[in-house]
């Protein structure tokens, strides 16, 4: 319940949050200043759905029937993206698709690649009919398809920080087979690197200034944008809808850079109490994972909880110049459906594990 309640109050934080960031943009570009924030209103109710199925679902279901149909229709989407007239180009990349609705399919790779990956080191590493073990290899050959097919193609796409992100989350399961593991990063090494080369040494000035941001922020403007917002709302800030940074001053004010708005309207203490509420889902995750009896479960609440909490890490290290650049939206708050509604939806998962039954502690009398 302590993970429902964190993220309870975060999308209420994150709603009112957004309503501010994005309402001058709105104002300015469609002459209405809830254009995006009700754009946003979808997202709350389909994850609100979301949320609901993942806790009443049985979470083994997710293994025993859902991992191979929805990594590979996730799959398909991310190939469709690039290679259909579905997809469609924004930024200079083709992460959305539109079919009726626009959605991103490589945030729900985030929760369908580790999902299939859990399956290969739990249920399928061990055949209970014939009574053997999968052989390393098979492993290896599976480990490389579930992680890598979706990893290059969001690679291609291009997103480069999301792919990373999807193998770092495809991998933890992983540790749970080492001998898999290991080689796993060899034919990595043999395979990846070449294409990795190739695909971003046209693009090397522009990762360069990403990496830039860390060592010389003022030189990278959206980065100092972000930092003179945050430094300027003092302990306790200008005040909720009273930031300067969101009037076009900053790009992305409502997805990539609203901590930096969130900052400057609420100060260093509005930024404790969002620090506090992604490290009590932390704990409690981690705990969970601690508790539970089943150790596909406990991995999968390890694997969801890591994708709330270090998503929302790495969002707040951007806009603080602690890390390079990257589009990766903060959980809960940042514009954007598909996103609001997978991790509302891994919510749901962990509700449903908490509900499974605990380790027996025997105590001494």
């Amino acid at each position: 319940m302590r993970i429902l309640a964190a993220v309870v109050i975060l999308l209420a934080i994150g709603c009112f949050s957004l309503y501010s960031a994005s309402s001058y943009r709105s104002l300015i570009t469609e002459g209405d200043p809830t254009g995006l924030w009700r754009g946003q209103l979808k997202g709350y109710l389909l994850g609100g759905v979301f949320l609901v199925v993942g806790a009443c679902v049985p979470p083994r279901r997710w293994f025993e029937v859902g991992a191979i149909p929805l990594w590979f229709g996730v799959t398909l989407l991310l190939l469709a993206s690039i290679f259909t007239p579905l997809g469609v180009r924004v930024n200079d990349a083709n992460r959305w698709l539109e079919m009726g609705f626009r959605f991103q399919p490589s945030e729900m790779a985030k929760f369908t690649v580790p999902l299939a990956t859990i399956a290969l080191t739990g249920i399928w590493r061990f055949d209970r009919k014939k009574g053997r073990e999968m052989t390393i290899w098979r492993g290896i050959c599976l480990a490389t398809g579930l992680v890598g097919i979706p990893v290059l193609v969001t690679f291609y796409q291009p997103d480069f920080g999301t792919a990373l992100f999807i193998l770092v989350l495809g991998v933890v399961p992983l540790l749970r087979w080492e001998e898999v593991l290991h080689r796993f990063f060899l034919v990595w090494i043999a395979l990846v690197l070449p294409l990795f080369y190739f695909k971003v040494k046209d693009r090397w000035p522009e990762m360069q200034e990403r990496f830039m941001a860390m060592f010389s922020p003022q030189d990278v403007p959206q980065v100092w944008t972000a930092l003179q917002a945050v430094g300027s709302g003092g302990v306790t800030g200008k005040g909720v809808g009273l930031a300067t940074s969101k009037n076009l001053y900053l790009p992305s004010e409502y997805s990539d850079f609203i901590f930096a708005v969130f900052a400057e309207e609420t100060g260093f203490i509005g930024v404790l109490g969002l620090i506090a509420l992604y490290m009590l889902i932390l704990v409690a995750g981690w705990r969970l994972s601690k508790r539970v009896e089943d150790q596909d479960l406990a991995c999968l609440a390890r694997v969801l909880t890591l994708a709330i909490t270090a998503q929302a890490a790495f969002n707040m290290m951007v806009n603080l110049a602690l890390a390079p650049t990257k589009g990766i939206p903060l959980p809960f708050f940042s514009h954007g459906s598909t996103g609001l509604v997978v991790f509302m939806g891994m919510t749901g998962v962990l509700l449903a594990i908490s509900r499974s039954r605990g380790r027996e502690e025997l105590t001494s009398r």
